[in-house]
Order: structure tokens, then C-alpha cells, then sequence
């Protein structure tokens, strides 16, 4: 039989012992802050290089620091056969462009981000990449791209608060 919990008071402000747990916990807190972005007419080829170099997955696309998107190292990978496919699929006139250094990352790039504000949790973050199957989960204030949480910040959130 489901128990009724007359003594529970969510109008109440947490106490500050609970209001130091929840800012240990933080997307704010653990989010990567230094960010690898790309511009949307950036080229594949420019936005794989990034993803080599730093040994990442994905790249927010940022126009004016503002959030329009984010491409991964499968949208770019892909990127030569799926504009070429997307090409004839629409009889498109014009040849489709051969190599990643001809095509702008606006073309692959997703454009309807899932996103999470700094004082969303960790465990939320962890929700939504889970549910979503998602790498990493950008960190915005109203527009503004202010950082990312990936699995590893998960991780790291995880070993560090459980020490």
C-alpha cells in the first residue's frame, strides 16, 4: 500500500546543507568549459580536423556565440555520401560537392539541439543522454553556448563525489 507523506513541503526552500549537495551537483559545476566550436559554413573537412586534433566527439556550432547546432564525428564522416544521396534524392541540377572541404557543416549538422542550463544536474544530464543516446548534452544560458557535459564529466562528477 503507497504511503502518504503529510509532512512533505515543496513550497519550503531547501536547507543550506541541501543547497550545497545541489550545487555540488551541477551541470555549471562539471560542464567542460573551454569548448571546440565550429561555424556553420566552416568546412567538414576543417570540423574533422577539430575532432582529430582534440580527440572529441562532437562539436557545438556556434554563429555569434550563439547555439544553432551541433555535428558529431558520424555526421562528418557520413557527411560526402549523405549530401551526395540528399543531392540526387532531390534532383538536384547541380553536381553535389566530392570531398568534406566543399561542404559547409550547416548542411549536416543537427539543428533541433537538446540542451541543459547550468544548474541543471548531473543526474538529469545523465538522464537525457542515456534516454536520447546522446554523447554529450550542450550547457546554455537563454542562447548563449556557456559548455558541454560528456560521458566522461559524468564520470568524473560520479568518482569525485563518491570518494
Amino acid at each position: 500500500m503507497p504511503r502518504f507523506n503529510p509532512i512533505e513541503k515543496p513550497h519550503l526552500k531547501p536547507t543550506r546543507s541541501e543547497s550545497v549537495e545541489e550545487d555540488r551537483i551541477t551541470c555549471g559545476r562539471w560542464m567542460t568549459s573551454r569548448l571546440c566550436t565550429v561555424k556553420p559554413h566552416d568546412s567538414v573537412a576543417r570540423a574533422r580536423a577539430i575532432l582529430e586534433e582534440h580527440r572529441i566527439n562532437q562539436l557545438p556550432v556556434v554563429k555569434d556565440g550563439i547555439l544553432v547546432g551541433i555535428v558529431t564525428d558520424r555526421d562528418l564522416r557520413d557527411a560526402v555520401s549523405s549530401v551526395a544521396i540528399a543531392a540526387q534524392q532531390a534532383g538536384a541540377v547541380e553536381a553535389a560537392p566530392r570531398t568534406a572541404d566543399e561542404i559547409p557543416v550547416e548542411t549536416v549538422m543537427a539543428r533541433h539541439v537538446i540542451t541543459l542550463a547550468p544548474h541543471s544536474t548531473m543526474t538529469s544530464a545523465a538522464e537525457l543522454m542515456r534516454r536520447e543516446r546522446i554523447g554529450s548534452v550542450p550547457i546554455v544560458d537563454g542562447q548563449t553556448l556557456v559548455g558541454l557535459v560528456t560521458r566522461s564529466d559524468i564520470l568524473q562528477a560520479f568518482v569525485s563525489l563518491n570518494r
